[in-house]
């Protein structure tokens, strides 16, 4: 069913008015009036680095004129300035005819701007988009209008064209009051600057667990905390770039995303304050639940804490628990007695683990360590010749 330049402008506009940004101009505008007489319909962007132009052209109009004359406009008219620094207009030019009298589609040579005319037939639908400039549409808009009028559908009214222009003028009023919209930005920033290195941090400490293999057969539970860890870091991080997309609007975020840009303010504002929950919940989650699941896996992971308690050459690398005033025995009897001589025992933090007793000369080497007051330290011990290593985590805690 062959079709108008009006049917697939109105039927294409609906959809790109409110996602793309683009305001109707009537024909009769007399600051286009270089190109008006070779367009049926005039749409356009001026805002932001890269304003365009939109024109529908039917039979008997001239699209690649129109497209010459818009681009020398957008030339000389949407210029660099103190507020946007740098601008890249482009033109797009959709002619809506007959097979037999469509030009040839793409990028124009030696036009002020980047300027391209995109072609629809208008008796089967087949649409051909070649040539981006900047600021064009979504080309996949111009091809679902022509397949849906291709196939009978009707096109829409102008009532429902205005209604769609009339939310582009919405969007205006939908943003937050200026002193919210600055502190909601404060806020994200404070946020980017407290997590947005913890994804690496996780991912770091992930590896490092994971490369041992003590701690992947003996703390499966301190891994899960691990990889909680790393995904609340991660859904932080992707809040983040949410939340200042669509404060700034970055890639029209701001009009595309569900709850954001509803017309209705109650809507708008319950999807701010869910997002809000929702980063306050992760926070809460990465400072205070996970670190005290990871304190409770430690406790539930190791073995249960003793007064007086005696660790070998095999409990190399591994953890014991410990009660304030017990005693710890490491008995490296197990080393060849060639390297007994000289073995040296220390302590990394004598104030929470003395070192009490040290083996005498000539005698197999056995140390007793006091667990002083509650902490963590770590137990030491080499042969003379270094062939030989300990090393031993030692929680104290309090007795119960």
């Amino acid at each position: 069913m062959a079709f108008s330049v009006e049917d697939l402008a109105r039927t294409a506009l609906v959809r790109i008015l409110p996602r793309s940004r683009y305001r109707l101009a009537a024909a009769t505008d007399s600051r286009f009036a270089s190109f008006a007489a070779n367009s049926a319909r005039i749409a356009y962007r001026q805002q932001g680095a890269t304003p365009a132009f939109l024109l529908f052209s039917g039979p008997g109009q001239d699209p690649r004129a129109a497209a010459t004359a818009a681009a020398a406009w957008a030339e000389a008219n949407w210029r660099p300035n103190a507020i946007q620094r740098r601008v890249n207009p482009g033109v797009v030019v959709v002619q809506v005819a007959p097979a037999g009298e469509l030009t040839t589609p793409g990028l124009l040579a030696a036009t002020a701007v980047p300027a391209a005319i995109w072609t629809v037939d208008s008796e089967t639908g087949r649409v051909d988009t070649s040539g981006q400039p900047p600021g064009s549409p979504s080309g996949a808009e111009v091809r679902r209008a022509g397949a849906a009028l291709a196939q009978g559908l009707p096109a829409p009214s102008l009532g429902e064209l205005d209604h769609a222009e009339r939310e582009i003028m919405q969007m205006r009023t939908r943003a937050m009051p200026q002193g919210v919209g600055g502190l909601v930005g404060i806020v994200l920033i404070l946020f980017a600057l407290r997590y947005g290195f913890g994804v690496l941090t996780s991912v770091f400490s992930l590896a490092s667990v994971l490369q041992s293999p003590q701690a992947l057969s003996s703390r499966p539970a301190g891994q899960l905390v691990l990889y909680g860890e790393l995904v609340a870091d991660l859904l932080i991080l992707i809040g983040i770039v949410i939340g200042l997309g669509v404060l700034f609007n970055i890639g029209n975020l701001a009009a595309r995303l569900p709850g954001f840009s509803s017309a209705a303010s109650r809507t708008r504002k319950m999807t701010w304050l869910g997002y809000a929950a929702v980063m306050v919940v992760l926070a809460v989650a990465l400072n205070f639940v996970l670190p005290g699941a990871a304190q409770s896996a430690a406790l539930n992971g190791a073995q249960d804490p003793f007064a007086h308690g005696t660790v070998t050459a095999t409990d190399d690398g591994s953890e014991a628990f410990m009660t304030v005033g017990g005693g710890l025995t490491v008995d490296l009897s197990s080393w060849p007695s060639s390297e007994w001589a000289g073995v040296t025992f220390k302590t990394s933090n004598p104030s929470i683990l003395n070192l009490d007793q040290t083996p005498s000369a000539g005698a197999a080497p056995v140390a007793v360590f006091a667990a002083q007051q509650v902490g963590t330290a770590r137990v030491d011990a080499a042969s003379s010749d270094g062939r030989y290593t300990f090393e031993l985590r030692v929680n104290v805690v309090v007795g119960g």
